[in-house]
């Protein structure tokens, strides 16, 4: 049996679990054509790998500051705040505030190429000074990391080639910003932080039934394990603004409610034992009873809520003790009634929103987050021409107490 060694190209499903005050969190990243000769590992990790066979797992646990860059002592910094580098959503400036991550070079000045996309957090603003933070946002947590082979493939020749920093490919680009810290409570409460581009009446724009799938085949298969995992056959289910697909496993013996705005939609969800037209936006009361539902969902929808503070209060007060609210979403969306807030926050910070959402029910806990990405498109979707790396799936859930 092959094994995996310099002379391969090793197809890895990466798994990175990390806990933060206040929530469990998981990335999932496939990585492609890694290259034992060349390319960059945490410690030990590249030792570890050499010899294994497919579908085996290695697992390792870093401490802060090994997988990801450590803190320095030059990661606060402080900038001019007339320097801060604004970008405009829906006509409006995106204004700095404590608490929420920005790119780099909206930092202005001298310090950054306005191209800088690594993250930065913002901890104050006093005095027309912003005070940053440059670290990693993993600086300080632990990570359990494992890497399992899902397949191996004999290089043909290789003459160069990329070298590929595999810590950084996973983790650079956003893993850690969904931590919630609590210290700024009106991080993402700015003014105007829930318009959207078209503020007509939700229930005229989605008069006409949309019977289409807004992620691909794959994320879709993501999205309905990720469920499965957490629900039960027997349970009630709450399948908030639904549509026709609540992305469960057909094969799961549920009983599903929906709430949606489109009759026709809802009636072509074969998973729907009863539904119910209501537009959220224009009354986040669910009129529905407490504690009657064993789980809420809210399925690629949440970017879409104007009162999401308001919809989790409602989520929380219908679910049993015990029961879960999940929040599904990815990157793509309508862009006319998409809030202005969502736009603006990196993928991983939304997660953070989400997390912000739960919590100030004051009756969720538990949070969990779940980030899935980089593998590829199914080959008959019709945007693999354009992108070949399916949606990314991410997931917020929390118990109520």
């Amino acid at each position: 049996m092959k094994k995996l060694d310099i002379n391969c190209f090793a197809t890895l499903k990466f798994e990175i679990k990390w806990n933060s005050p206040r929530a469990a969190h998981q990335e999932l990243y496939l990585a492609q054509k890694v290259n034992l000769w060349r390319d960059i590992f945490p410690p030990g990790m590249k030792d570890a790998l050499m010899g294994l066979e497919k579908d085996q797992t290695l697992s390792d646990r870093y401490s802060p500051g090994q997988a990801v860059p450590a803190r320095s002592t030059t990661d606060i910094i402080k900038t001019d705040l007339n320097h801060f580098t604004s970008r405009k959503f829906l006509g409006r400036p995106v204004i700095p505030r404590p608490g929420r991550f920005y790119p780099r070079g909206m930092l202005g000045g001298v310090r950054f190429f306005p191209e800088e996309s690594r993250p930065c957090r913002i901890i104050s603003i006093n005095d027309g000074v912003i005070t940053s933070d440059l670290a990693h946002p993993l600086v300080d947590y632990t990570l359990d990391v494992s890497a399992t082979v899902l397949d191996l493939a004999e290089k043909d020749c290789e003459k160069g080639g990329r070298l590929t920093h595999w810590m950084e490919e996973i983790l650079g680009s956003g893993p850690g910003m969904q931590a919630w810290t609590g210290e700024n409570p009106k991080a993402y409460l700015s003014p105007g932080a829930f318009d959207r581009a078209d503020e007509s009446d939700d229930s005229a724009f989605y008069k006409a039934p949309r019977f289409v799938e807004h992620i691909d085949s794959r994320a879709l298969s993501f999205l309905e394990r990720e469920y499965a995992r957490r629900l039960k056959p027997g349970m009630e289910i709450l399948d908030l603004m639904s549509s026709v697909n609540s992305h469960l496993p057909s094969d799961l013996d549920v009983r599903v409610t929906g709430l949606g705005l489109n009759q026709a939609e809802m009636d072509a969800n074969p998973r729907l034992r009863t539904s119910i037209v209501h537009d959220l936006n224009q009354s986040p009361d669910m009129l529905l009873d407490d504690n009657s539902f064993d789980a809420v969902l809210c399925s690629l929808s949440i970017e879409y809520s104007v009162h999401p503070y308001q919809l989790a209060r409602e989520a929380a007060r219908v679910l049993r003790p015990g029961g879960l609210f999940m929040v599904a979403f990815s990157n793509r969306w309508f862009p006319p009634k998409v809030t202005s807030l969502w736009q603006e926050l990196h993928e991983f910070e939304r997660m953070r929103f989400v997390t912000d959402v739960m919590l100030k029910t004051g009756n969720l806990e538990e949070i969990e987050t779940v980030s899935i990405r980089n593998w590829r498109r199914p080959g008959d979707d019709p945007h693999f021409g354009r992108t070949p790396i399916s949606d990314p799936v991410y997931l917020v859930s929390g118990r109520k107490r």
